[in-house]
C-alpha cells in the first residue's frame, strides 16, 4: 500500500513483503543467467581460439538463456507495477473532512458515500486524482445539491448524496462522481456561456466541453467554494495529461454524474516503441500512438493553398511532414525515389503523416528523460534518449507534444515539458509532482499542484533536512538525548503525515458512530504524535497534541460530549498538526492562538459547573442566587431572621464526607431554612463532595447562639472546624429561570 504522506522532499512508499520476496527470487534468477552466459562466453572464445564449430548444446544454452532473460525482464515489469499500485481508498479518505466542511459552510446535509475503494491504481494517478476530484465534489455540493428544504419540497430526503466510486476495466480505470440534486440545466449553461463570450452565439458544443472551459462559471460572483471558472478545466487537463476522457450525464431533479476514464498506465520508462530512421538518426515512437505505416508515391502527395502537402488516409486528407526537420533536424533523404515511406501518428487532439528514411522492427526499450532545462523550440518533440538492440543509441519522441508543435496547437512552457518529461502518455514522471494536502486551523484546503525539477526538489530537501537535523540535534543534545540522522528526521515526518491523515479519518467516522474502539484508537495516534514532536524538539506541536489528547481522554471519560462544536476542535487540532508537520524542513511553527483560545473556553466551560470540593475554594467563593431564592431570603428577613454563610470542614476518614453534609444540613433545617449551598445538593446527594461544605442559609438564632449549637454537634458529625458569619453578600443571576 501506499504511503499517503505529502511531505516535500519525503518520496516513499511502503512495498508488500511478498513484493519484495519475488524481487529477491528474480534478483537470483538473474545471478544464475548471467553465470550461464559467462561460461558460454568462454567456451565459445576457446571455440574461436580453437577454430572448432559451436555445439549443438552452445545453441541451447543460447536459447535458454534469451528466453529466461525475456521471461525475467517481463517479470520484473509486472513486479514493478504492481509495487507502484496502491488502493484508491487511501486517496478517498482524503475527502471527508473537505466535504464535511462543505455540508457546514452550505448549510446542507451531505453524506459522502466511497465504493470501489479496493480498487488498485498507479501511485502517480492516486496523487494527481486529489485536487481534480475535490473541484469535483464541490461543484456537487455547491451546484448540484439543494438545500434541505428544497429537497423535502421535491419529495427527495433532506440529506443529499454524493457518491464516489472507482471502477477497474481491462484496460482503463473509471472514476464516477455522481449526486442526486437538481441536475443541470442545459439551456442556462449555454445562456451563460455566450454572455462569458466563450461561444458563439450560433454555437452549441458539448455540455462537457462548455463546462471544461477555462473560465466558465454559473456564478456572478466567487466564493470560497466556487465561481472562478477553474473547477472543472483543471479536471479537463489533468484527464487530458492521462490520455483519458470525461463523459458527463445529467437528469433534471435527479442528478448529475461525470466519469473519468483514465487509461491503465504503462511501466516507468519502458515502451513499445517503432523504431524509424531518418538519414542516420533513429527514433523511437510510441506504438500506441502509431495509426498506420504507408509507402506513398510521391504523386499522391498532394498540396493546397492553406496546406504545403497533405496525403489522404481512409479519405481524410492528413497534413504531411518531415518527421527529422519537426525534431530540428535535417530533411529525410529517401533510399528509394519511387516509394515514400510515412508513419501516421495521432496526438491529443490532432493526427498528421510523417515522411521518414525507413521503418525499423517494433522494440521494446528503455526510455532516458532528457532534463527539462535541455529543451528550446527547436527540440521541442524530443522526450529523451534509448538504446536500441544492437547498443545503437537512438531518440524517443513525444508524440503529443510534437504534434502539436506541427499543426500550431498551444501549448504552455509547462505543459510541453511535462509531456516531454512523461513521453507519450507514460504519466510516471509525474512522481515530480506531489499534491501537499495543507490543513488549517479553520478546515482544509488542497494547494495546486505543480511540476517541480526533480534535481531542485532534492536539493532543497537535502538542505532544509540538514538544517532541522542541526536544529533538532542541538535541542537533543541540551536533553541528554541521541543525536537524529536525516534519515531519523524523514521517518518521523513520514510516520506523522501519515497518522495524523488516519486521526482524521477516524474522528470523521466517531463523530458518527461513537464507538469505543474508535475512541481508543484516536487517543493512540494523538498520543503517538505527541511522542513525535517532542522527539523533533517541536513543542509548540507537542503542547498542542497534548491538549487535544486531554480533551478527547475527558469524552472518553464521559466528562464532555462529543458535540459537533468539539469535534470541529478537534479536526482543526489535527489539521494544524499536519500543517506544521509539512512546516517542519523550512521552519519551525508557531503557536495558533485563535484554536489554543478555543480549547480553554471548552475546559473552562467544562470546569464551570464542576463542584468546588477544595475548602479554600469554597471560603472564595460567593453564593450566586436565583430570583426566587432571593424572594425567599428577603421574606425571612423581614420576620426579623438572619442571613448566615456557614462553612463547616469535616475530618477525613471516619465517614464518608457526602453523608455527614447531608446530615449537617439537615441539622441545620431544623434551626432556619437553608438557600443554597457549596457543593449543590444534588452534588452532595450524588456524592461529588469534598471535606468541607458552605451554607447560605437564614436562622433566628444569633450568633453565639448559632456557635453553641454546631459546637454541640461536632463530635457526632464529625465536624473539624466552622465558622458562621451574618451575611448579605450574593450574586444575583439575571439570567436563572424563575
Amino acid at each position: 500500500m501506499a504511503d499517503t504522506s505529502a511531505n516535500k522532499g519525503v518520496d516513499r512508499m511502503l512495498v508488500r513483503l511478498e513484493h519484495l520476496d519475488k524481487l529477491l527470487n528474480l534478483a537470483g534468477e538473474v545471478i544464475i543467467t548471467s553465470s550461464t552466459l559467462h561460461e558460454l562466453q568462454r567456451d565459445m572464445s576457446d571455440a574461436v581460439t580453437h577454430r572448432r564449430p559451436m555445439t549443438e548444446g552452445d545453441l541451447q544454452i543460447i536459447k535458454s538463456a534469451d528466453e529466461t532473460s525475456s521471461r525475467i525482464s517481463q517479470d520484473l515489469h509486472d513486479l514493478v507495477m504492481a509495487i507502484r499500485m496502491v488502493e484508491i481508498g487511501e486517496t478517498f479518505k482524503l475527502f471527508r473532512r473537505p466535504v464535511r466542511d462543505l455540508a457546514r459552510n452550505l448549510k446542507k446535509d451531505i453524506e459522502l458515500k466511497f465504493e470501489g475503494d479496493k480498487v488498485l491504481v498507479d501511485k502517480a494517478l492516486a496523487e494527481r486524482l486529489v485536487e481534480p476530484v475535490l473541484h469535483m465534489l464541490r461543484n456537487a455540493a455547491d451546484h448540484g445539491l439543494e438545500t434541505p428544504i428544497e429537497r423535502l419540497h421535491d419529495g427527495k430526503n433532506e440529506t443529499g448524496i454524493i457518491l464516489l466510486k472507482a471502477i477497474e476495466h481491462e484496460h482503463e480505470t473509471e472514476i464516477v462522481v455522481s449526486d442526486d440534486g437538481r441536475g443541470i440545466d442545459e439551456q442556462k449553461v449555454y445562456e451563460r456561456a455566450k454572455k462569458l463570450g466563450l461561444i458563439a452565439n450560433s454555437d452549441r458544443p458539448p455540455l462537457v466541453q462548455v463546462l471544461c472551459t477555462s473560465g466558465f462559471s454559473m456564478k456572478e460572483k466567487a466564493t470560497d467554494t466556487s465561481g472562478r471558472g477553474v473547477g472543472l478545466d483543471l479536471v479537463n487537463t489533468m484527464v487530458g495529461e492521462f490520455n483519458g476522457t470525461i463523459e458527463l450525464e445529467s437528469v433534471p431533479k435527479q442528478g448529475t454524474t461525470i466519469r473519468l476514464h483514465i487509461p491503465k498506465l504503462k511501466a516507468v520508462n519502458i515502451i513499445d516503441a517503432l523504431i524509424v530512421r531518418c538519414n542516420n538518426t533513429l527514433y523511437a515512437l510510441s506504438i500506441d500512438q502509431v495509426v498506420s505505416l504507408q509507402g506513398f508515391k510521391p504523386g499522391d502527395i498532394q498540396a493546397s493553398m492553406d496546406r504545403e502537402r497533405f496525403i489522404r488516409h481512409l479519405g481524410e486528407p492528413l497534413a504531411l511532414f518531415d518527421l527529422s526537420e519537426l525534431l530540428g533536424s535535417e530533411a529525410s533523404q529517401l533510399d528509394n525515389s519511387e516509394v515514400v515511406p510515412v508513419v501516421i501518428i495521432e496526438g491529443k487532439k490532432s493526427k498528421i503523416a510523417c515522411i521518414v528514411t525507413e521503418f525499423l522492427a517494433p522494440s521494446k526499450l528503455v526510455n532516458v528523460p532528457l532534463a527539462k532545462d535541455m529543451f528550446n523550440r527547436d527540440m521541442m518533440g524530443i522526450a529523451g534518449t534509448c538504446i536500441i538492440s544492437g547498443g545503437r543509441v537512438g531518440m524517443t519522441v513525444d508524440i503529443n507534444m510534437a504534434v502539436a508543435k506541427a499543426v500550431g496547437e498551444v501549448l504552455d512552457e509547462e505543459e510541453g515539458h511535462e509531456d516531454a518529461a512523461a513521453f507519450s502518455g507514460n504519466e510516471n514522471a509525474q512522481d515530480a509532482q506531489e499534491p501537499e494536502m495543507m490543513m488549517s486551523g479553520t478546515g482544509s484546503s488542497l494547494p495546486d499542484s505543480t511540476a517541480t525539477k526533480h534535481t531542485q526538489d532534492e536539493l532543497i530537501a537535502k538542505s532544509r533536512l540538514s538544517a532541522v537535523r542541526d536544529r533538532i540535534a542541538n535541542r537533543i543534545e541540551e536533553s541528554s538525548q541521541k543525536d537524529l540522522k536525516d534519515t531519523d528526521i524523514s521517518d518521523l515526518l513520514q510516520e506523522l503525515s501519515h497518522g495524523l491523515m488516519e486521526l482524521q479519518d477516524v474522528l470523521l467516522t466517531l463523530e458518527n458512530e461513537k464507538n469505543p474502539e474508535l475512541m481508543k484508537e484516536a487517543f493512540r495516534r494523538l498520543h503517538a504524535a505527541k511522542g513525535n514532536f517532542t522527539m523533533l524538539g517541536v513543542t509548540v506541536s507537542a503542547d498542542l497534541a497534548h491538549q487535544l489528547e486531554t480533551l478527547l481522554d475527558y469524552v472518553r471519560k464521559d466528562k464532555l460530549d462529543l458535540t459537533q462544536e468539539l469535534m470541529d476542535i478537534m479536526l482543526d487540532g489535527v489539521a494544524e498538526l499536519n500543517a506544521a508537520t509539512k512546516m517542519l524542513p523550512a521552519g519551525t511553527p508557531a503557536d495558533n492562538t485563535a484554536l489554543l483560545e478555543r480549547i480553554e473556553t471548552v475546559m473552562q466551560e467544562m470546569n464551570k459547573d464542576k463542584p468546588i470540593t477544595d475548602p479554600d475554594a469554597l471560603l472564595g467563593t460567593t453564593f450566586t442566587l436565583v430570583p426566587t431564592v432571593e424572594l425567599q431570603l428577603l421574606g425571612v428577613l423581614k420576620q426579623g431572621g438572619q442571613a448566615y454563610e456557614t462553612f463547616i470542614r469535616f475530618k477525613p476518614g471516619r465517614q464518608a464526607a457526602f453523608l455527614v453534609a447531608y446530615l449537617t444540613l439537615r441539622k441545620l433545617c431544623y434551626h432556619g431554612t437553608v438557600l443554597a449551598t457549596l457543593p449543590s445538593i444534588a452534588d452532595i446527594e450524588s456524592g461529588n463532595c469534598g471535606n468541607a461544605v458552605k451554607v447560605l442559609w437564614a436562622s433566628p438564632l444569633k450568633p453565639d447562639e448559632l456557635k453553641a449549637a454546631i459546637d454541640r454537634w461536632a463530635e457526632l458529625f464529625n465536624i473539624a472546624e466552622h465558622q458562621s458569619v451574618p451575611t448579605t453578600v450574593f450574586r444575583y443571576d439575571a439570567n436563572a429561570e424563575i
